[in-house]
């Protein structure tokens, strides 16, 4: 099976430690850039959800694979939940989790995801929407 690549790559994109701060469509105010077309890195990672392959070629690949861990954890806590409501409160309840980011204990795959360079771009990637 071939690995898969995102196609949202852009010399003019914002690094954080080694991984692209690439748009999304959103209508809340966050960090990432606002996304208008069609297709943006929550659709695309989406659409890969499934594949096991990944080869990382540059910094939006380790946003896509970043993402596809976020949703995997979502879909863990979903398991667990039975009915319309509850998945609505733990989804919530996820959003305000303290994560660890790369290069602290505990955030799966350091080996691949370098630690932001400083407190302000540690401060950005732990950013959520709507606040």
């Amino acid at each position: 099976m071939p690995a898969y690549h995102s196609s949202l790559v852009d010399p003019d994109t914002k690094l954080i430690g080694n991984m692209a701060l690439l748009p999304i469509r959103s209508q809340f105010k966050g960090p990432a850039p606002r996304e208008t077309k069609d297709t943006d890195t929550v659709d695309e990672t989406i659409y890969y959800f499934f594949f096991q392959n990944y080869e990382i070629k540059n910094e939006a690949d380790r946003t896509l694979i970043y993402i596809t861990v976020c949703i995997s954890e979502c879909l863990k806590k979903l398991q667990k939940c039975n009915s319309k409501i509850q998945s609505e409160k733990e989804i919530y309840m996820l959003g305000f989790t303290n994560f660890p980011t790369p290069g602290e204990p505990g955030f799966p795959l350091n080996a691949i995801y370098a630690k932001p360079a400083n407190k302000q771009d540690d401060e950005v990637m732990r950013a959520r929407y709507g606040s």
